[in-house]
């Protein structure tokens, strides 16, 4: 009862904050880009057949998210130990 509360008030908070970019208008990429992100497409999945490039993209992502998160970790301990009264 006490989480569905807490998450009630964070979803709140957060609707909050988006309502602003719900008065934007709809963007669009420009024809180049989507283009180019087509070709780009049509290349890898031609690659895809020798060399797993899908595997080896989802792996070089979830190294990146893996070490944002280590030194995430770090820089919060780093700023808990700086302040004398936490840490």
């Amino acid at each position: 009862m006490i989480t569905t509360i807490l998450l009630y008030i964070l979803f709140t908070i957060l609707y909050g904050l988006m309502t602003p970019f719900t008065f934007l208008p709809n963007a669009s990429l420009p024809s180049a880009f989507t283009d180019a992100i087509t070709s780009a497409s049509s290349y890898i999945s031609a690659l895809n057949d020798f060399i797993p490039v899908s595997t080896l993209l989802t792996i070089i992502g979830l190294v990146v998210v893996i070490e944002i998160a280590v030194n995430s970790f770090i820089l919060i301990n780093w700023a808990i130990k700086k302040i004398p009264t936490i840490g």
